[in-house]
């Protein structure tokens, strides 16, 4: 008898069991279908872009320092030779100021040199007096190496240190040179000196250069498409500081990987999209050029790439958009494009141990399609091998309580 009653109660779990599992499989679950359908599936990429213009031109920093003013901003009209910023050349007045004196000294000394021993003590003090004073400036410019290290002194302060030693290094080599010509006779003393001035002279003629370029002036008649800089800030030679020019005709430039690029040529469409305050607005255009070479680009967020450089033109432009040189764009550029192939939509789909499945509708019940997908677009994803047109496939794939052979509707 307990055997009896074991058993049956052993069957009565089972029972339960199965018309739990057939409630289960008899309940359908509502689900949202789409179509296989024939369609085109075009895949993208998305690279920053600017507007630039054939009569602009980009003004660089040519000289290291701090920006002492600027003149003016963007959008302001511009003449040829307007002064559009300046850098403080302070530094290079001070040493215009010490080569000047040190002609007058050769040359003065060029003159008073008859080679006798009064002379030679004079130069060989004055070597002396310019030794101690390299010596001197040797470690003030030590001493600032470090503090600059603790962040207790500016970059340029250092470099006025290092400037300053530089000098008394050239007033060392001055000095030796003086005293050699002093002890020096006739002709030779003569061509001593005048290689000296020579060589003060050319030293003076880049100074003056350099300090003229701390003047940074329009290149022609235009307007400020972009100012770069302003005041206080530091520039070094490279520095972009201003884009002056004609609006001229409008060129989008942008890079693109070398991994895409091989899937562009001259003559494809691109998609421009302007982000302007309240509305954003898309204009089509066409590539007019792509450069033979990479380039290294820093990427935003740091990461060095090799791109290559794509040129664009716009096509037909809304008369309300005012597009100017500097703008940032977004670039969209089609990478692959099928026509007339089986897709779904890209969110039916999804990925295990590798291999690309959907979900099937089959006689009301949902049914695992293995899949070969081959171009991924934006929306669609290419069906090559798994699916018929007009087949109905689940669209969220991960919806809860779905499994082989559930009722759905």
């Amino acid at each position: 008898m307990k055997t009896w009653k074991k058993r049956g109660l052993i069957g009565a779990g089972i029972a339960v069991v199965l018309i739990i599992a057939a409630l289960s499989l008899s309940k359908a679950i509502d689900v949202e279908e789409v179509k296989v359908i024939r369609g085109d599936v075009a895949a993208a990429v998305v690279e920053k872009g600017k507007v630039t213009s054939e009569e602009s031109a980009d003004i660089y920093g040519e000289v290291q320092g701090k920006v002492k003013a600027v003149y003016v901003e963007e959008g302001d009209t511009v003449a040829k030779g307007d002064r559009l910023a300046e850098i403080d050349a302070a530094d290079l007045e001070a040493q215009i100021a010490r080569m000047e004196g040190e002609l007058k000294s050769i040359e003065g000394m060029e003159r008073a040199a008859q080679g006798d021993a009064s002379q030679v003590r004079q130069q060989e003090s004055a070597l002396q007096q310019a030794e101690l004073s390299l010596e001197l400036a040797g470690t003030a410019y030590q001493r600032a190496q470090q503090l600059y290290a603790e962040g207790a002194v500016t970059r340029a302060e250092l470099e006025r240190s290092q400037n300053e030693m530089e000098s008394a290094s050239e007033a060392v080599e001055q000095a030796r040179a003086a005293l050699n010509a002093a002890r020096k006779l006739g002709e030779g003393s003569r061509l001593q000196y005048q290689g000296q001035k020579e060589s003060l002279q050319a030293q003076l003629n880049r100074l003056r250069e350099q300090k003229e370029k701390a003047v940074v002036t329009a290149p022609a008649d235009g307007a400020v498409f972009a100012a770069g800089i302003e005041q206080g800030d530091f520039v070094s030679p490279g520095t972009l500081m201003f884009t002056v020019g004609k609006a001229g005709k409008i060129k989008i430039e942008t890079y693109v990987s070398t991994k895409d690029i091989r899937n562009l040529k001259t003559g494809d469409s691109v998609r421009v999209l302007f982000k302007m305050p309240g509305k954003d607005t898309e204009i089509a255009g066409r590539i007019t050029r792509i450069n033979p070479a990479a380039e290294e680009r820093v990427s935003s967020l740091g990461i060095t790439e090799d791109k290559i450089k794509v040129i664009a033109e716009l096509g037909e432009k809304p008369g309300e958009l005012l597009i100017t040189p500097g703008m940032s764009v977004d670039v969209t550029f089609t990478t692959q494009e099928e026509r007339g192939v089986l897709a779904v939509p890209r969110e039916a789909v999804f990925t295990d141990n590798g291999k690309d499945y959907v979900w099937v509708i089959k006689d009301g019940k949902a049914v695992l399609g293995e899949i070969t997908t081959g171009t991924e677009g934006d929306e669609l994803i290419e069906v090559i091998k798994g699916l018929q047109e007009g087949q109905q496939v689940i669209l969220n794939p991960h919806q809860e309580g779905l499994a082989e052979g559930v009722k759905v509707k």
